[in-house]
């Protein structure tokens, strides 16, 4: 029975049908041979920021990583599309707030300079 860790063997598994070695995954997800190597060998358990670094380059969207190792059931669900965009345009929103506010402050302040 194999009893390294599941997240540890999908990792490598992943990896060599990706036909990366470990220093071109190290490269291209900027975590550290030496980190992903212990990863895979079952000493490290990857965090979700580590996961979410190795996501893409091993052919994976963050979810379906952490879906497929384990982290996440199958019907939960980060962020649907429809929040997504929701967020966004509140983001956009709030952004252009502080934009006027930052413009209102330099305004008050210049007037405040001009009127010593």
């Amino acid at each position: 029975m194999n009893t390294k860790p599941k997240t540890s063997r999908i990792i490598k598994e992943q990896r060599k049908k990706m036909s990366l070695s470990l220093k071109q995954l190290s490269k291209i997800s900027g975590v550290s041979l030496s980190h992903l190597s212990r990863i895979e060998q079952g000493n490290r358990r990857p965090s979700i920021r580590t996961l979410q670094k190795i996501a893409k380059p091993l052919g994976f969207d963050l979810q379906e990583l952490l879906v497929i190792t384990g982290h996440l059931s199958p019907s939960s669900s980060l962020t649907s599309e429809e929040e997504r965009e929701k967020l966004q345009i509140e983001l956009n929103e709030l952004m252009n707030r502080v934009v006027i506010d930052i413009k209102r402050i330099q305004e008050i302040i210049n007037r405040l300079i001009l009127s010593k």
